[in-house]
């Protein structure tokens, strides 16, 4: 009974990682109507708010928005740290480095998380989990470059920003983990976007651009992206965390999100991939796999005379 709960919360953060995968689809959309890599990121962050608060209130009523103050405080974390100050980095690592380079930077978070979660939780990870921590690397290198590494741009900022980006990520597991420990997964992912909201706002100045939310194709694209990336994925993403998974675990499954992202540039926007991407995405799905097998250890299952 244990395991088939643990399965599906690797399955909810999977559905949560597809769905972060297509929000470079809406981006994209977005930002053909004239909207800036700071008022997407408002617009997705602000606009998955209704929903949630709609669902919460017709499913927990009034009760849905009590939250405690770790809660709260856990909340703040996500939405300004791992949501809002994440975005910053990351939009600015890939400006100054370019998206191969901040990609690869932004996916050691499984190394960060698995480092973390070490420290916090006291998980261990096996030898073969190790490697496939490093296949997960390997594979988003070949998958973004295209075998490709003449693009990759050095630059410290860059490089620095690309960093903090992947730690951020990685750092969301670990908060995520820590507060659906008390909290329902919902209400947590509502306050997470009412912060996450704030913080993107202080940047992207939505107040100066309001001509945007008159302009129908960015309504379409911001709300149907906001609502897939933003609520749904957010929900699914905390839901699985409340269920007990391991953290080091949890990011290489959400690493399907560069899969996703890849396969939806080729489908839906006509990008390219070559046998190298293709190499790589096939490494990453066998690391997500690897990670999430339990192979016997000799001890446990020859055991000890006694």
């Amino acid at each position: 009974m244990e395991e088939k709960r643990y399965l599906k919360g690797y399955f909810f953060v999977a559905i949560a990682g597809s769905l972060w995968g297509i929000g470079g689809f809406f981006v994209t959309k977005m930002s053909q109507t004239g909207a800036s890599s700071l008022m997407t990121a408002f617009a997705g962050h602000f606009l998955a708010l209704p929903p949630l608060l709609l669902y919460l209130l017709v499913v927990k009523g009034f009760d849905g928005l009590k939250i405690s103050k770790k809660g709260l405080l856990v909340s703040i974390l996500l939405g300004v740290l791992t949501k809002g100050i994440f975005k910053l980095s990351l939009d600015t690592s890939m400006i100054l480095v370019g998206v191969a380079t901040s990609t690869i930077l932004m996916y050691l978070a499984p190394v960060w998380t698995a480092i973390m979660a070490v420290i916090f939780f006291k998980e261990k990870l096996r030898g073969y989990q190790s490697f496939a921590l490093v296949l997960n690397l390997i594979g988003c290198t070949l998958m973004v470059t295209g075998g490709n590494f003449t693009e990759l741009n050095i630059s410290g900022i860059g490089l620095t920003l690309g960093l903090v980006a992947g730690f951020l990520y990685g750092l969301s597991t670990i908060l995520g983990k820590i507060g659906t420990s008390g909290d329902h997964s919902v209400t947590m992912a509502f306050y997470m976007m009412v912060f996450s909201s704030i913080t993107t706002a202080v940047f992207a100045k939505p107040w100066e651009q309001l001509d945007l939310f008159r302009n129908d194709a960015f309504l379409l694209w911001a709300t149907i992206g906001a609502l897939l990336s933003g609520t749904v994925a957010n929900i699914f993403f905390l839901t699985g965390l409340s269920m007990g998974i391991d953290a080091s675990k949890t990011t290489i499954v959400t690493s399907i999100e560069v899969i996703v992202a890849t396969v939806a540039g080729v489908l839906l926007l006509n990008e390219k991939i070559n046998m190298v991407g293709y190499v790589g995405i096939i490494i990453m799905l066998t690391s997500i796999v690897l990670m999430n097998i339990n192979i016997p250890n000799k001890r446990e299952t020859t055991g000890k005379a006694i």
